[in-house]
């Protein structure tokens, strides 16, 4: 009965997400309220123009050579094509594009980053000025460990890359009632994020703050998500704007907008082919999205304070210092027969020959010791079979030396235990060139 239930929800949930379902009872009702504009078209247009401040994402926009430099300049740890194209980095490099083309990446100002998470552009901007402060809920309620208390206490363990760990200061504060003091940062960004704030009170209470704290000819760069239909409405958790909305709430609070217009020209064949959502959430390229009968995609807005006490100048220059994940493990087993009913003990040797600490706490980012199952000729039975918690951190250059104990709970049989270091949710060493520790086993009944 549990299955019939399931197999119907299922069948269910395909029917009403379907395109099929909108295109014939819905689009006969719907229209866009923005334009459409051919990509070839656009992308040409790129090559010999600018990239506007206030625009949607536009996959043309790397065909501008100045916005596909700061996008480079990610070291290749962010890298798109036409076909590989995600509107979140897409506004990471948005941001930085505005930031750069303005002058405000002066390496003595300080910036403020609202709804921070352990967002990548955090870490990027400690390496070009002297301070970012990040500021979050950091309740630990988000999936994919997005907003984990520890990231406030080790931000250091979610870093995509080196950077200066003094440049990088995050705080868990609500962005309704900032505790800093009145015009104290140079700019303020904010990547997605106010669109979760609730009622539009609150998120004007926010965008207040922004102003409060920001200096007199600070900038203010917004990222947040519009729908782009008429019969568009908000999503779960998610409050979607209107782009004039969205700027008009900026505006009522005293900040005006650093370039008049916004380019809200959708691409043709990123329309024809959205991503449909929950069931295309991994779906590329990821520009404009359909949610039941909205139809949405990011937008980026630039804002000014008026004034004159911000410093603006050449940015520092950045070099991308990738992690490294040299390490060694091995792993020895008191037996390598054993009974049904027997634990194995292992003796567990590491060192951490790499560039970066490895913590051993929470969950996604620590560094743990992931057991694939292998059989007798090494092919792989079970990709995810166990895995140990290290006992303490290893900094960069230590050894940790320990014994663990493991219930199998497996068949009579030869196989093989591969142990290899991962950085959970994130990579294995393995795939990072590290070498795996193997060793055979048999069961015995």
């Amino acid at each position: 009965m549990w299955q019939l239930l399931q197999r119907i929800r299922s069948f269910y949930h395909r029917v009403l997400y379907s395109n099929k379902v909108y295109n014939f009872f819905l689009r006969p009702f719907d229209h866009l309220n923005v334009p459409v504009v051919r990509r070839d078209l656009l992308k040409e247009e790129r090559k010999q123009g600018v990239v506007p401040l206030n625009k949607i994402p536009q996959v043309a926009d790397l065909a501008n050579p100045e916005w596909r430099a700061i996008l480079d300049n990610w070291g290749g740890f962010f890298s798109m094509t036409e076909d590989i194209f995600h509107r979140k980095i897409w506004e990471f490099t948005q941001i930085i594009y505005i930031l750069n083309k303005l002058g405000y990446l002066y390496p003595k100002n300080t910036c403020l980053a609202v709804g921070a998470g352990r967002e990548e552009i955090l870490y990027y901007l400690a390496n070009i000025i002297d301070r970012v402060v990040g500021i979050d809920l950091y309740h630990g309620l988000y999936l994919g460990s997005e907003d984990n208390p520890d990231i406030v206490t080790e931000p250091q363990k979610y870093a995509p890359f080196l950077y200066p760990l003094d440049h990088l200061e995050l705080k868990q504060m609500n962005a309704l009632e900032m505790q800093f003091p009145a015009e104290h940062f140079d700019f303020v960004f904010s990547a997605s994020s106010i669109e979760h704030f609730g009622s539009i009170r609150d998120i004007k209470a926010s965008i207040a703050e922004m102003f409060r704290v920001l200096k007199p000819g600070g900038v203010c760069v917004i990222t947040s998500e519009i729908k782009l239909n008429r019969l568009g409405k908000d999503i779960p958790q998610t409050r979607m704007f209107t782009p004039r909305g969205l700027a008009d709430l900026f505006l009522q609070q005293g900040f005006s907008l650093a370039e008049e217009g916004m380019d809200l020209r959708v691409e043709d064949h990123y329309l024809h082919n959205w991503v449909k959502l929950p069931q295309e959430l991994y779906k590329y390229p990821h520009v404009i999205l359909r949610f039941l009968r909205t139809i949405f995609t990011s937008l980026s807005l630039t804002f000014f304070k008026p004034g004159h006490a911000v410093k603006k100048g050449e940015r520092r220059h950045f070099t991308y210092s990738p992690l490294d994940y040299s390490s060694s493990i091995n792993v020895q087993l008191n037996k390598k027969q054993l009974q049904q009913s027997d634990s194995l003990e292992l003796q567990i040797e590491l060192e951490n020959k790499g560039n970066f600490d490895w913590f051993s706490q929470g969950v996604s980012h620590r560094i743990a010791i992931g057991i694939k199952l292998l059989d007798a000729q090494g092919q792989i039975l079970d990709p995810a079979f166990a895995e140990i918690i290290l006992p303490q951190d290893v900094p960069q250059r230590g050894t940790l030396s320990f014994r663990h104990s493991l219930n199998l709970k497996l068949k009579p049989g030869r196989y093989q235990l591969l142990f290899s270091l991962k950085r959970e949710l994130v990579v294995w060493f393995i795939e990072k060139g590290q070498q795996a520790s193997i060793a055979p086993l048999e069961i015995f009944p």
